[in-house]
């Protein structure tokens, strides 16, 4: 199989995925493209992949599942028999039934899956308090991650058919989170009104005026504004999001290792 160029196509609000895909691509060494499906307009534009292109799809992992946003966004890139690897991002807990359905989604858009991996990053609930992955993808992440895409090279050498990539998972997927509509907050005493929170936003659910106003029931929790918060000001109060974050660093603080499918 000749690759002429590698697509990167990844949803990563905090930039946890985006770190791995780029890792992945370095093992690969070959020419890329970035197909980034993280800002609001995402939605709107469409992709198409050629048959000796490469796609490196990544995905953030909430609750056992691949977000809805995220899938609605990588329905927007097609592939013509185009090789995919798979990533799921989670946030050291458990990947469940994500990558598969990551897989599922995928072969639907005229994508075939030559290799799959769970990466470990940050969780979006990390914090001071509640320590979750903090720091990851690290080092060992990278590294790991670009050995990965030095396999995978080395798989598809000369592979004619792709033969079926066998992915955990199950069939019904799990159900996924829900809950009532929530978002950060933001302390007006620290808050400069720069406006980052707004421009990291992924769904543009967050406006910078002479206050910060947030519609909750646009956010999906990522978390983007609050990492990215130069002073501070955005945290979260909702007593759910704080018992979660306490829990995740309680139960699942022993560190996890990254798994991959080849």
């Amino acid at each position: 199989m000749n690759i002429s160029k590698i697509k990167l196509v990844y949803y990563s609000p905090t930039g946890t995925g985006k770190r791995t895909v780029e890792a992945i691509r370095k093992g690969m060494d070959l020419d890329y493209d970035v197909i980034d499906l993280t800002p609001p307009d995402a939605e709107f534009k469409s992709h198409s992949l050629a048959k000796d292109e490469l796609a490196v799809i990544a995905a953030p992992v909430y609750s056992g599942r691949i977000p809805a946003v995220a899938v609605n966004r990588i329905k927007k890139v097609k592939g013509d028999g185009t090789p995919a690897v798979l990533v799921a991002v989670y946030g050291n807990r458990a990947f469940e039934d994500a990558l598969l359905e990551l897989k599922d989604i995928t072969e639907e858009l005229g994508f075939k899956a030559v290799a799959g991996a769970a990466f470990i990053g940050q969780h979006s609930f990390d914090s001071e308090d509640s320590p979750i992955a903090t720091g990851r993808p690290d080092g060992e992440d990278i590294s790991k991650a670009m050995d990965f895409g030095a396999k995978v090279m080395e798989k598809i050498k000369g592979m004619g058919e792709i033969p079926d990539l066998e992915i955990p998972g199950n069939h019904p997927y799990r159900k996924g989170g829900g809950g009532d509509p929530r978002s950060p907050e933001t302390d007006p005493d620290s808050c400069i009104l720069c406006g980052m929170c707004a421009r990291v936003c992924p769904t543009g659910c967050v406006e910078v005026t002479d206050i910060v106003e947030t519609e909750k029931e646009r956010c999906t929790a990522c978390t983007a504004c609050v990492q990215n918060c130069p002073t501070g000001a955005r945290h979260w109060e909702h007593e759910g999001i704080l018992k979660a974050a306490k829990w995740l660093s309680t139960e699942h603080g022993v560190r996890r290792e990254p798994e991959v499918f080849l």
